[in-house]
């Protein structure tokens, strides 16, 4: 989903317009157990739950653990919490062992099936470095919706070698040929890269910033219609940023002579109600402050902020249905969030019906950072350009072009040596 018209993002006052958020559906309880630490003879799994009552797991050694959900609960270890972590001790090295996980819930009766993982004690899962995971995901709505796609978690405090490095490309490369170019950067060994923010003809139209130097800015201009005819409009629009202390924060950006600026909203513009600042912010306008994020990606609009569903709070007011997001209907969709202390979140999803799945809105989207307990998140391109390769360079999704686009910016998950 190029768009032609694209802003960059900073700091926000909690503004609510509730009339425009769109109610969470009704949703099948689904639970995940991803491994995301192992020793000789211990491992440590993650178990997210989502709407449900009750959650559990159960493992065994071997390649193969077919139990059912009643056999899960009655035999296996409850848990409680959504998200949890556990260490199990005492395995075997150089063993297999499979996981399984299950949730209910009682109140519509619904169930999931579990999930299992198979795993090796000795090594990293899937060859990804300690504290990151990279998993496939999938959720199916109330009436009859399917999104699938792919969630990164690093823990960038809790391995101090993960860098969440945005990357511009110049000229513009796919993913997997950007993984190829990053690994002689000198920057660390990729494992997760994804397509960035927004772009037209090659050129990016969103913020970018490697190492505190700003590698591109966002759209200074947009171009809604108002009472019939096309106007010129200036879009303040979201990025995420990891700042000098390795904290991460978001906010809404206008860059001012090349430099990022961060203000409390996205100002006067909001395509509901046609109307929109006469002349582009300032670095003297009301709550302007200089923003000196050390990395830094910008998109639009804001889907999680200090940990709310905000993304139709904002999606009007940042001119992000001017352009072809589609923030209301399923879209393959690309999106990066953050916790204040320094987990960080990259998801994709397939949509179009490729990968079986028609893709999210960027409610339920937000919804899903918010349920992994993200503070921050903001949406990137999305449509064809969504796209991620793993740790291998190989592309894991579906892009709906049938093929990867060339993209000015990337999002780099990689760890130095």
């Amino acid at each position: 989903m190029c768009l032609a018209c694209i802003g960059l993002c900073f700091s926000c006052e909690e503004e609510t317009n509730p009339q425009y958020v769109f109610p969470t559906p009704e949703t099948t309880p689904t639970a995940t157990v991803t491994p995301i630490e192992k020793g000789t003879d211990y491992i440590i799994i993650r178990i997210i739950s989502y709407y449900a009552d009750a959650c559990a797991y159960l493992y065994t050694e071997g390649e193969t653990l077919s139990k059912s959900l009643d056999q899960v609960f009655a035999e296996g270890t409850l848990v409680e919490g959504e998200k949890v972590e556990v260490k199990i001790e005492g395995l075997t090295p150089e063993t297999a062992y499979t996981f399984v996980a299950a949730a209910k819930d009682a109140v519509r009766g619904s169930v999931c099936q579990p999930v299992t993982v198979i795993t090796a004690s000795d090594a990293p899962e899937s060859n990804y470095p300690k504290r990151m995971s990279f998993e496939k995901f999938e959720r199916t709505f109330s009436d009859g919706g399917v999104a699938k796609g792919y969630i990164v978690l690093a823990d960038l405090k809790a391995n101090t070698k993960l860098r969440f490095a945005p990357t511009h490309l110049k000229p513009a490369e796919t993913p997997t040929s950007a993984f190829k170019s990053f690994s002689s950067l000198g920057k660390g060994v990729p494992y997760a890269v994804s397509n960035g923010g927004y772009f037209w003809d090659g050129a990016s139209l969103s913020l970018c910033v490697s190492d505190g130097e700003v590698k591109s800015i966002a759209t200074e201009l947009a171009y809604p219609t108002v009472n019939g005819e096309q106007i010129i409009a200036y879009p303040v629009r979201a990025a995420l940023g990891q700042m000098a202390d390795g904290s991460f924060e978001a906010t809404w950006v206008y860059c001012i002579n090349q430099k990022p600026y961060s203000f409390p909203s996205p100002l006067e513009n909001n395509e509901l109600t046609e109307t929109y600042m006469t002349s582009a912010p300032t670095a003297t306008t009301a709550g302007a402050s200089l923003w000196e994020p050390q990395q830094a990606i910008g998109g639009g609009p804001m889907l999680v902020y200090k940990g709310k569903n905000v993304a139709m709070d904002y999606y009007y007011r940042e001119i992000m249905h001017t352009g072809g997001t589609a923030g209301t209907s399923r879209q393959p969709r690309t999106a990066i969030g953050a916790t204040k202390s320094g987990k960080v979140m990259l998801l994709v999803c397939d949509g179009r019906g490729k990968n079986g799945s028609n893709g999210l809105t960027l409610s339920e989207m937000a919804e899903i950072f918010v349920e992994a307990g993200m503070d921050y998140a903001i949406n990137l391109d999305g449509g064809g350009s969504s796209a991620i390769v793993g740790y291998d360079g190989q592309l894991c999704n579906a892009p709906s072009d049938g093929s990867q686009r060339a993209v000015p910016t990337v999002v780099v998950i990689s760890e130095v040596e």
